[in-house]
Order: C-alpha cells, then sequence, then structure tokens
C-alpha cells in the first residue's frame, strides 16, 4: 500500500506535467473582447500546472496570476486562490477571478469537452502546455512568455537556465560518467526511466540513466530489478520530505548493500521544493546532481 509521501510525490509528479503528453500548437477558444484588446503584461493568468507557475514567477509575471493549481508550492503565490489541478476545476471561483488566460496540462484525447465549453462561457482562454522533455520546458517558457506579453524576459530565463545547464556540463565532463537511477519516491520502487526531462538532466551531468533499459518514462521495479541494473549512483528526489520519509529512504538502501552504490555511499538525497518540477529551476537542481556526484 503507498504511503502518504509516496502518493503525494506522484500526485506532484503529475500535477507538474510529467506524464500527460499535451500540446500547445494552438490557443483554445474564449477569448472575449476584453481580453483580445487588453495589452498582453496586463492579462489575468490562472495557472493550473506547477511548472508553468514557477515558469511564470521566473519571467516576473507574479502580478499577473490570480490563481493556481492546488499543488502549487511557491511561497510567492501562497495566497492566491486554489481553483483546481489536471482532474478539477473550481469554475466557481474563475467566474469571480474572471482570468483572460488559463494554463492546463492534459492530453489532447483526455480533454473533457464541458472544460473547454466552460472556459468559452466565462470568456477564458485555455492555453494546454506540453512539458515532458527538456525542450518541452524551453518552448514553453517562451510560449508562456507570449501569453504574459514578456517575451524578452521569457528569452532571458530561457538564457539563463540554457548558460546553467552548459556550464554544469563542461565542468561534469572532467569526471568519470557514472551510472544513475533516479527514484521518485522513498520507498524505492518509482524511478525515473528514458525520455523525460530528468533523463534530459543525466546528459548534463555526465551520467547515464541506469533504467534506460526498461523502456517507460516512468516505470516501477522492485528490489532484484534493482540489484540487476546495478547502478553506480543513486538520487532520491523527495521534494520538502519530512524527516521520517527520509530515515524510511536511509533504511532501504541500507538493506541493499550489493549494489554499487551503496557500497559505494553514493545514495543522495535531494529535497529541494523544485526537485519534481520540469521549469525555470531546473538548473539548479542540475547543479545540485552534479556536486553529489562530484
Amino acid at each position: 500500500m503507498w504511503s502518504i509521501d509516496h502518493f503525494r510525490q506522484v500526485v506532484v509528479l503529475l500535477a507538474a506535467g510529467c506524464i500527460f503528453l499535451v500540446g500547445c500548437e494552438k490557443p483554445q477558444p474564449g477569448t472575449n473582447s476584453a481580453s483580445a484588446t487588453k495589452p498582453a503584461n496586463q492579462r489575468r493568468i490562472a495557472s493550473l500546472v506547477p511548472a508553468a507557475t514557477e515558469m511564470l514567477l521566473g519571467m516576473g509575471a507574479q502580478g499577473q496570476l490570480v490563481a493556481v493549481s492546488n499543488y502549487d508550492t511557491s511561497p510567492q503565490v501562497a495566497e492566491l486562490p486554489r481553483v483546481g489541478d489536471y482532474q478539477m476545476t473550481d469554475w466557481e471561483m474563475l467566474a469571480r477571478l474572471k482570468p483572460d488566460a488559463m494554463i492546463i496540462q492534459i492530453a489532447p484525447e483526455r480533454l473533457p469537452p464541458a472544460l473547454a465549453r466552460k472556459a468559452g462561457e466565462l470568456g477564458i482562454q485555455l492555453e494546454n502546455v506540453r512539458i515532458h522533455r527538456l525542450k518541452d520546458v524551453l518552448e514553453t517558457m517562451q510560449r508562456l512568455g507570449v501569453i504574459a506579453g514578456r517575451e524578452a524576459e521569457a528569452r532571458g530565463a530561457v538564457a539563463r537556465l540554457q548558460e546553467k545547464l552548459e556550464a554544469v556540463r563542461k565542468e561534469a565532463l572532467a569526471r568519470p560518467r557514472l551510472s544513475v537511477m533516479i527514484f521518485r519516491e522513498a520507498d524505492g520502487r518509482e524511478v525515473i526511466g528514458p525520455d523525460n526531462f530528468l533523463d534530459d538532466l543525466l546528459h548534463y551531468v555526465n551520467a547515464t540513466n541506469a533504467c534506460a533499459p526498461l523502456g517507460n518514462a516512468y516505470p516501477s521495479v522492485d528490489r532484484e530489478t534493482i540489484v540487476k541494473l546495478a547502478p553506480e549512483a543513486v538520487m532520491m528526489l523527495l521534494p520538502e520530505a519530512s524527516p521520517e520519509t527520509l530515515a524510511r529512504a536511509r533504511r532501504f538502501w541500507e538493506s541493499l548493500s550489493e549494489v554499487p552504490a551503496v557500497r559505494n555511499q553514493k545514495v543522495f538525497m535531494i529535497t529541494d521544493r523544485h526537485a519534481l518540477v520540469p521549469g525555470s529551476h531546473l538548473g539548479d537542481l542540475a547543479t545540485t546532481m552534479a556536486e553529489k556526484l562530484r
């Protein structure tokens, strides 16, 4: 049975946009005449995607945010109304707040027709973003810059992230490449496979993904699989984990002394709030990962 912490980590990952693949090529219907004539940098925005919220904050659009998702944790939006997540939407609150645009992340085939219809009735422009790979992060940052009327700020945020990642990559080349296993919960079951933004980060820290052979972006593993894959280092991404959760994770790895990462004392806990959020703080996460491996 899943623990509360385990459930929270999976929900955060879902909310951040790491499971459902979506597109943002065309704005959805629903723009009212007032928002159509309003300067873009004055548009009121509701973000139901924590990663998108972080991106908007990173480009200085905090004042344009009028509501966020149930899973946003940034202190900068702590006082804003919570209007839903990838499963539900508080339309009564949105009707009172009157945002011009709402950022969502739902696979096109799972987008409820009622959601688009309701947004249209309220004059809200839906922006369905895609945030799965690192390139999606960069593209979404620029797209959100257009929505918020902050194209220059968005380009600057993209450039800063790229520069930080490149600096990490250059520094990491000085040390041997390691096989790394990334976990997204404390009980040693849910891991990061290939073809997602965290897998992309491993390139910058000069590491390979020990779970690449599993062929699934977010697979589950058992103890036997961990031993077989024999990672040389382990990263546990546990955002703001409690002391009890960290203790449970340590106990798990103490029982796997046959794994190279355990024998060589290369099991690392990363508790940064942004550790599972594919947003503008990915450069900081890459830096932390590289420092651990160093």
